[in-house]
């Protein structure tokens, strides 16, 4: 009965999306095939829509008209997706100044949308029909990927106000037939966590997804008491945040379902996801460039960390061309086992505002969640650097006076004696406006505007 009624769904979203001129599905289907095209064959049709880009951009954006002119020629003969490189950042700062300019000036059907909860320095944009719709079909070939279907029963752990609007008597009957249930991550401890386990164990979601320190949340919580809470859905995203080695090992032992990690932003959507086979993230490269540059734009060689700068192919009106979106990460060099031709994003290792920079190291998240293994009495924790020589670790323990001679003893031995490490307890740690923990934080990029 619940694979009929998935089937009646699916069908039923299909013949509404149809009906109102949305082209999601339609979308996902020319997607499904290019996915399994040679690299060639797929480089030539993401050319053709970079340089149909590039051509609107310079032609009706008044910000990309001056930005690209000394570019003309180049873009006209452009060969390669290489060429790219070429061509100027777009940055945060830029978001902020000239918004509006940016904008094309025959854009129609578009709708502001804003981003900046994670770095305090907010951004303002606009979303056209066609980004919604090349968004909407990537989405469905990666829910594909993992079997999951439209109409299949979904539990959300998520985090952002604006998103957990009041729904209207409308809205909260599509949500129910949508079969969807919510967990604002903003307003979680033991006994709201419980009751919302409590409704999952009835519900069995066949795909859940959430924050990463939601899930992980979770995870935690059922096991505490496995029997209570024996919830097994199909398949586990993970999104918005850095997903950590404990974090995915704690979600897949508590659900017993493979976790795989997705990468999107508010400013572009769908970015990369990891298939299965889970050798990297897939770039959704039908409309999406993705870049590793350094702090001059210079792009990168494969399997070398850097700044990521997103090319969206999709948004026309408001276009998105080399964007510094904030994050470090480096391109795998080999392609994934699966035979996709969509290329690897081999990792992502966080914000660049989160990258710890002390004695000219650079210091990834990760290092800092091994440093807290093995000790239990640590319930949360985030260092913060304050000064090129200095770091603030907040520490919330369920111990009256844990011995935390181990956290400066590790920091020193990978930064030298001569940086700083205060150790404050809290009770609690905040998360960000849109609701996300961050287990570093470096103010030094975050007051300089630096890729933040």
């Amino acid at each position: 009965m619940s694979q009929l009624y998935t089937d009646i769904f699916s069908l039923y979203r299909q013949t509404r999306a149809a009906m109102k001129g949305v082209k999601d599905w339609e979308r996902f289907q020319v997607f499904a095939r290019e996915q399994w095209l040679p690299p060639e064959e797929l480089e030539q049709i993401r050319l053709e829509r970079l340089k149909r880009l590039l051509t609107r951009a310079s032609t009706f954006s008044p910000f990309y008209k001056e930005r690209l002119a000394p570019h003309k020629q180049r873009i006209e003969h452009m060969t390669t997706l290489d060429e790219l490189s070429a061509l100027p950042l777009l940055t945060r700062d830029d978001l902020q100044q000239h918004a509006e300019s940016i904008l094309c000036e025959d854009a129609t059907d578009v709708q502001p949308d804003a981003s900046g909860g994670s770095t305090g320095n907010p951004v303002n944009f606009y979303h056209s029909r066609e980004y919604r719709e090349f968004g909407g079909g990537l989405h469905l070939l990666f829910l594909s990927w993992l079997g999951v279907r439209s109409g299949d029963p979904t539990a959300v752990f998520w985090g952002a106000d604006r998103d957990f609007k009041d729904y209207s008597r409308r809205e909260r009957l599509m949500q129910r037939l949508a079969r969807v249930k919510l967990l604002n991550s903003f307003d979680i401890d033991d006994s709201t966590m419980d009751a919302f386990l409590d409704e999952l164990v009835a519900f069995q979601p066949v795909y859940i997804y959430g924050y990463a320190s939601s899930l992980h949340q979770a995870a935690t919580r059922i096991l505490t008491d496995p029997e209570r809470w024996p919830i097994r859905p199909l398949a586990i995203r993970s999104s918005a945040e850095m997903l950590y080695p404990h974090q995915r090992e704690a979600i897949e032992q508590a659900f017993k379902a493979p976790v795989v990690n997705f990468y999107g932003s508010r400013e572009i959507n769908n970015l990369a996801a990891e298939c299965p086979h889970r050798q990297g993230l897939h770039v959704m490269a039908s409309g999406r460039v993705i870049e590793i540059v350094d702090q001059s734009g210079t792009a990168l060689p494969s399997g070398e960390t850097g700044y990521i700068a997103v090319t969206d192919l999709s948004e026309t009106a408001f276009p998105f061309i080399r964007y510094l979106i904030g994050d470090m990460g480096s391109l795998s060099e080999e392609p994934c086992t699966c035979g996709r031709a969509y290329p690897l994003l081999r990792k992502v290792v966080g914000r660049s505002s989160d990258i710890i920079t002390v004695g000219g190291k650079q210091i990834h998240g990760e290092f800092f969640t091994h440093l807290f293994y093995g000790h239990p009495e640590i319930k949360q924790f985030q260092v913060v650097q304050v000064a090129a020589d200095r770091l603030i670790v907040k520490i919330v323990s369920d111990r009256e006076n844990p011995d935390l001679t181990f956290v400066t003893r590790g920091i020193h031995a990978r930064t030298g004696e001569d940086v700083a490490v205060a150790i404050e307890r809290v009770d609690a740690i905040e998360t960000t406006a849109s609701g996300k923990y961050r287990f570093t934080v470096n103010r030094m990029t975050t007051r300089s505007g630096e890729h933040s």
